[in-house]
């Protein structure tokens, strides 16, 4: 006679050897309301029977490799890929738990290669120190340079920046709050999917080979539920820059990449509610005036420094007389083709004068008056009249 299959229960019910658990009908764990909450996650959030370390009372454990995948396992969770409201606690923990796994991925690569190349000054390096955790390491715009450097490692300048601007955002949480264009959770969204997909790639490629079977085995959990909310926030992304497409088509010629969230969806010559010009970016909302606009599209996607570059960050328009023009800009229109863009015209300004040194300060700039011994700045010109 067969037995009777047992009955589970029709709602999550304790678990009989813990009562921290709960198990649902079909028989996974699943958390106590009010004892393991997880931000912007129902009280009854599924747990992995394989992750041990969602098991409660686990050990604390979180070698590198295991820690850096735990942080990429967070962003996903916070983000909650599909939902088009993303609360501000989540969006915080997003950026910070993206940043940290960022770099302790780079770092456990970096390790990998030498111990000594993740100390701060590797002439100084205490093996005691690295065990201990109480070392003092690189940042991670250093981790990049040193793998690209030292061991070898393919990171493209695009990558890179992504990196590079998470880290400055996470810095400025830390200490400042989620303000500015961080503070956007779409933009937040768009820039985990691009350093996500970068870790994943770099995962395959740099560290899971040098893994034996078993131990890439152990992460293969994690790994699915990392590429699996990537392509959840991917097709988000996809479906919200589809939305788009439409009442974009018409507005090429005043479209660039926006510094926020990297899409080709930031518009010049919108108008404010306050009657003021401003540039808008239609995918995440962020909104700048046009001067400031040109200073971040020539910082954040230009990757200018105003101390270092060899043309202007951004510079005086002869047609309207803003400092909103960007030289080497590229428009949805142009493509590829770098033009010079004002911010405030919301055009391509044609036919500039060449670049020169100023003799009084070296700076470069444009001579729009032959008979002008000096750059504007030297000068003070009333821009308006040129």
């Amino acid at each position: 006679m067969t037995e009777p299959t047992p009955k589970r229960p029709r709602r999550a019910a304790p678990h009989p050897d813990n009562p921290s658990v709960m198990v649902d009908m079909y028989g996974a764990h699943v958390a106590v309301p009010g004892s393991l909450r997880r931000p912007g996650v129902a009280q009854q959030r599924v747990y992995d029977p394989g992750r041990t370390v969602e098991h409660p009372g686990s050990e604390v454990h979180f070698p590198p490799l295991a820690n850096g995948l735990d942080y990429l396992l967070s962003v996903v969770e916070h983000l909650e890929a599909g939902t088009e409201r993303v609360s501000a606690r989540d969006l915080k923990y997003a950026v910070l738990h993206l940043a940290a796994g960022a770099e302790v991925l780079l770092k456990a690569r970096l390790q990998l290669e030498h111990w000594v190349l993740v100390f701060k000054d590797p002439s100084k390096a205490r093996r005691s120190e690295l065990e201990s955790g109480s070392l003092s390491s690189c940042t991670p715009s250093e981790a990049v340079q040193r793998l690209q450097d030292i061991a070898q490692v393919a990171i493209t300048p695009k990558n890179a920046t992504a990196l590079d601007k998470l880290a400055k955002h996470r810095n400025a949480l830390t200490h400042y709050g989620l303000t500015g264009p961080s503070a956007n959770a779409r933009a937040v969204e768009s820039q985990a999917a691009e350093v996500l997909d970068f870790l994943i790639s770099f995962l395959d490629e740099e560290l899971f080979p040098r893994l034996s079977d078993d131990e890439r085995d152990g992460f293969q959990t994690d790994m699915e539920r990392i590429r699996g909310g990537l392509r959840q926030i991917k097709a988000f992304v996809k479906k919200r820059l589809q939305r788009l497409q439409g009442e974009l088509a018409d507005l090429a010629d005043r479209t660039t990449e926006c510094p926020a969230c990297g899409n080709w969806t930031f518009v010049a010559g919108e108008v404010a509610r306050d009657a003021t010009q401003v540039v808008i970016c239609r995918f995440c909302g962020m909104e700048h005036l046009s001067s400031t606009a040109a200073r971040a599209y020539s910082s954040e996607v230009l990757g200018r420094n105003p101390f270092t570059a060899d043309v202007p960050t951004f510079e005086w328009c002869p047609q309207c007389g803003d400092r909103c023009l960007v030289s080497g800009a590229r428009t949805a229109a142009t493509g590829s083709t770098p033009v010079d863009f004002c911010f405030r015209c919301a055009a391509v300004i044609p036919d500039l004068p060449p670049y020169e040194a100023c003799r009084l300060c070296s700076g470069v700039w444009r001579r729009y008056d032959p008979k002008q011994p000096a750059c504007d700045d030297c000068l003070h010109v009333d821009y308006e009249t040129l």
